[in-house]
């Protein structure tokens, strides 16, 4: 036994010895860059994110139970990763690392992961410097009131504080811009400045002409992005002085849905020089003719004659609205009424729009109780006729081809002289089958009929129905009357795009159980959309990306195209990918040759090129401009998220019968960055075939001679396979908008193109990025690039959301009649006018609201020039996932809301909001996507 014993021990002290001989399996962490340092970034804003790169280095599996960040300052640093465990050895895998100082100085932090590994946490020092800019202008920037020609204003000042180190060296103070000799300035700055202390500098504004003129104040000097600037503005005034024959206007009661007598409002210039008009407007319940033309001479007047024509019963209130150049300004005429209820006929809708395809039932009462004991007749005709269209007996109108605009009458059997009368319009609205309505992306549709600035109220205005959707809604919805789904029903339809790579086509006019079709992306097997933590680092797309941009449609051939993205795994390959679809609009089903698969080459030498060729990276960019449909081709744009690298800004275009790839641009080839986003907006084009667009952050080296154009506004034009830069204006100070700690992006917000202009130039655009600068452009001059001075037709410095962070603009102004319609971030609604190819030098009008971070993106419904009314879905106005507000506004004055989602209680309330959307006003309904359902608004029943 005793041998067995010392057998057995002697066997495992053996085995132990071998054990201990063989070669241990360990596991090891390498880092890759093994420190991290961003540089400068300013406090409150995020630094361009890094990418650290973990290797198990060691021969045994990793088992990460943790990564996170630690040391000194870890508020100031964040990280997402795609790190599995277990990790086998030789694997890796990426951490996303972000900067956002909350203090100035430097800052510091680790990366620590947390493993089975010796020397677990290891850890990646992090650090970064918060700076702020060391030049602040209190105001920001100065506007003159109107100031008769030749003579000089008030002085007005401002104070510059120093808050850098070490001392400010200040080599340079002066006016220059557009108009400088109409400004001119003193200061007591000095030399220098030393930290905290301030100095003041006082502005006089002498106009050399009428109407509105702009200059800017440059301080050149040592500090980080010098030369630093304020903007200055005002009007010249030429001596006209308007005068009202009355501030207001009340009617008598009067029966609804008939015409008063009118009453009449003189004006007349009691000045010394004519006084421009740009346009007489009547809102509410109120319509207006006048004599009024274009100019009104010294000691001359001109009438408008108002009318009361209740939409509904009660007080209605409305104005009357001149806007007049000179003296720039709105002159506003309040007006009362009181609607009356016909007795005892009535007749519900009391207005209607229809499509030449749509149906519409109408409803008779008789002293309040719905009645059948009625006879209808169309234009006066009973049952009408197919000239203007026939109603039946039960009140069923069915309209003519032809568009028009008709009377629906019901009277009583038993009282023939007892009626009621509404109007019905055929409509000819074509459809809202692009971003913001065209390619000029002005945002109007000038042919609705139904809403009015009269009936778009509280009492007569809200929320018809929903329907529910599978993810956030950042695409504007499109609108296409009288498809036939499938061959088997004619509708106007509404189509939504989601982030869960959806698209839907709803009935647009009523709330059927569904939809008519649904198309997803996602099923073939290991197909998702592509998760957030992927891709960016903050919450830019929540909680995934898939369909961003907003589609197209070519109504002739019936194919709505959109770009989705998608993550693909199949086995251990996992893939990023865009693919351009175009889909059937009456079925949903993919066209033939479609999808294609977004891929392209150029050659170059930017920072990702590998043998001097540069290629579109699918994980890295991001599609967030509108698609735009030009001339048989469909032109995709890229940029990326939270400026992620490697990216470039690329334009990619495909031809819409085949998609094969017809042009390729890229912004950058040569250097880094210059994506093109636009806060959604879309891509313009001009009648002549010219693409323009608007780059962000990036390298910038045209004015020597080389490719890239980062921070620029370009005029492209197809040439073959290219796209040649035709032209392009980048502002003198563009350096200091593109350094990362500023990062004042131009391509932050959409450009819009103006219809052609009367005045000296005709053809412009306009662009205004985060820093809320307002530039108009001379589209067939556009200024390219000068170091002391932007050569371009108008610039209003920082107008914008200029005095908070995030600052400007981050949406696409939309345009009508002669106006400029914009909202910046935590900046109200603000609207400029367009008279002699220049801007107002101020708002004429300003909203009641401020909008939060975006901003918005407006746009405008009208019947012609009447009607006008702004609409825009109001996204942050108290936080996350907050419901998203439907606001109205009068065009002619946006200081008057005509209407907003929560004046009826919960009735109105819509789905939480998204960013930069923007409502689809058609055929007398408002669209809005949010981040569950589409939301629909209309008349009331």
């Amino acid at each position: 036994m005793t041998q067995l014993r010392t057998a057995l021990i002697s066997l495992l002290a053996l085995s132990l010895l071998v054990c201990l001989r063989l070669p241990a399996a360990a596991q090891g962490v390498g880092f890759s860059p093994s420190s991290v340092n961003f540089g400068d970034a300013e406090g409150g804003e995020s630094a361009q994110p890094q990418n650290v790169t973990l290797t198990n280095t060691g021969s045994a599996t990793l088992n990460i139970s943790g990564i996170s960040i630690t040391g000194a300052d870890p508020q100031d640093f964040a990280q997402n990763n795609n790190c599995s465990s277990p990790l086998i050895a030789g694997a890796q895998c990426t951490i996303t690392v972000g900067f956002k100082p909350t203090k100035a100085g430097a800052r510091s932090a680790n990366l620590s992961v947390t493993d089975n590994a010796s020397g677990s946490p290891q850890s990646v020092p992090l650090s970064g410097i918060g700076v702020s800019n060391p030049i602040f202008f209190s105001p920001a920037s100065l506007a003159f009131p109107g100031q008769l020609i030749g003579t000089s204003s008030v002085q007005q000042s401002v104070t510059m504080t120093y808050v850098g180190q070490p001392t400010l060296k200040i080599t340079s103070v002066a006016v220059a811009g557009a108009n400088a000799s109409d400004f001119s300035q003193t200061n007591n700055c000095g030399s220098s400045l030393t930290q905290d202390s301030t100095c003041t500098i006082t502005v006089t504004f002498t106009p050399s002409l009428a109407w509105a003129r702009s200059a800017v104040v440059l301080v050149t000097d040592n500090g980080l992005g010098s030369p630093h600037m304020f903007g200055l503005a005002g009007s010249g005034v030429s001596g006209g002085v308007p005068s009202l024959s009355s501030n207001g206007l009340t009617f008598s009661a009067q029966l609804r849905g008939t015409p008063s007598s009118s009453q009449g409002v003189t004006l007349t210039n009691i000045g010394t020089a004519p006084i421009g008009i740009l346009s007489v407007a009547a809102a509410g319940d109120y319509a207006q003719t006048n004599n009024c033309g274009s100019s009104l001479a010294v000691g001359s007047f001109c009438t408008a004659n108002v009318t009361f024509t209740p939409s509904s019963s009660g007080k209605r209130s409305g104005w009357l609205t001149f806007n007049l150049t000179d003296p720039a300004g709105l002159q506003t005429v309040t007006l009362t009424g009181t609607g009356a209820v016909p007795a005892p006929v009535s007749v519900k809708p009391r207005a209607a729009s229809v499509t030449p395809t749509q149906t519409q039932q109408y409803t008779a009462y008789l002293s309040g109780v719905q009645t059948a004991n009625v006879t209808w007749t169309v234009d006066g005709v009973a049952g009408g006729n197919t000239t203007v269209g026939t109603i039946s007996s039960s009140g069923l109108y069915t309209p003519p081809s032809t568009v028009g605009s008709h009377t629906i009458t019901a009277i009583n059997n038993a009282k023939t002289a007892q009626t009621a009368t509404v109007p019905v319009t055929v409509s000819g609205y074509t459809g809202t089958l692009t971003y913001h309505n065209d390619n000029l992306r002005t945002g109007q549709n000038n042919f609705e009929t139904e809403l009015t600035t009269g009936n778009v109220t509280p009492n007569q205005f809200g929320k018809l129905f929903s329907q529910p959707v599978d993810g956030y809604v950042y695409a504007q919805p499109l609108w296409v009357p009288g498809v036939n789904i499938s061959g088997q029903s004619v509708h106007n339809v509404v189509y939504l795009a989601t982030e869960h790579d959806s698209v839907y086509a709803f009935d647009a006019d009523q709330p059927l159980s569904g939809p008519l079709w649904h198309t997803s992306f996602l099923a073939a097997p290991g197909v998702t959309t592509v998760p957030r933590a992927d891709i960016e680092v903050g919450t830019d797309l929540s909680p995934e990306a898939g369909i961003t941009s907003a589609p197209v449609i070519d109504a002739t051939r019936g194919v709505l195209f959109v770009l989705a993205r998608t993550k693909e795994v199949s086995g251990s390959t996992t893939s990023y990918v865009h693919r351009l679809h175009a889909l059937d609009i009456t079925t949903g089903n993919e066209m033939p040759g479609s999808p294609v698969v977004i891929a392209a080459t150029v050659p170059g030498t930017g920072y990702d090129n590998v043998g001097g060729v540069v290629t579109f990276a699918g994980l890295r960019q991001n599609n967030r401009s509108a698609l735009l449909l030009l001339n048989g081709v469909v032109y995709v744009a890229f940029a990326s998220l939270e400026d992620i690298d490697p990216y470039h800004g690329w334009i990619l275009g495909y031809n819409e019968t085949t998609l094969a790839q017809v042009a390729v641009f890229n912004d950058t080839p040569n250097g880094q960055k210059g994506g093109i986003w636009q806060g959604g907006g879309g891509l313009l084009a001009d009648s002549t075939g010219n693409i323009f667009l608007a780059t962000g952050n990036g390298t910038f080296d045209a004015n020597t001679g080389g490719p890239d154009y980062g921070e620029s506004f370009l005029k492209l034009a197809p040439n073959g396979a290219a796209l040649d830069v035709l032209d392009y204006f980048t502002p003198f100070n563009q350096k200091y908008l593109n350094l990362e700690g500023i990062n004042a992006d131009l391509a932050s917000a959409g450009p819009v193109l103006l219809p052609d202009q009367n005045g000296p130039v005709a053809h412009l655009a306009l662009a205004c990025g985060k820093t809320g600068t307002l530039y108009l452009m001379n589209r067939d001059n556009l200024g390219q690039y000068n170091t002391s001075s932007d050569q371009i037709q108008q610039a209003l410095y920082l107008t914008i959301g200029a005095s908070a962070i995030p600052t400007g603009n981050w949406g696409t102004p939309p345009y009508f009649q002669n106006q400029i319609y914009i909202a910046g971030v935590k900046d109200p609604l603000k609207q400029f006018a367009i008279s002699q190819s220049l801007l107002s030098a101020g708002p004429l009008a300003v909203g009641p609201e401020t909008f939060g971070y975006p901003g918005a993106n407006p746009v405008i419904s009208s019947n012609g020039a009447l009607n006008g009314i702004v609409w825009i879905s109001d996204e942050n106005h108290g936080g996350a996932n907050m419901a998203l507000i439907l606001r109205a506004y009068d065009a002619a004055n946006v200081a008057h809301e005509l209407y907003n989602s929560t004046q009826a209680g919960k009735r109105d309330t819509a789905g939480p909001a998204v960013k930069f959307g923007s409502p689809t006003v058609a055929n007398g309904k408002v669209y809005v996507g949010t981040q569950t359902e589409l939301d629909v608004y209309g008349l009331l029943p």
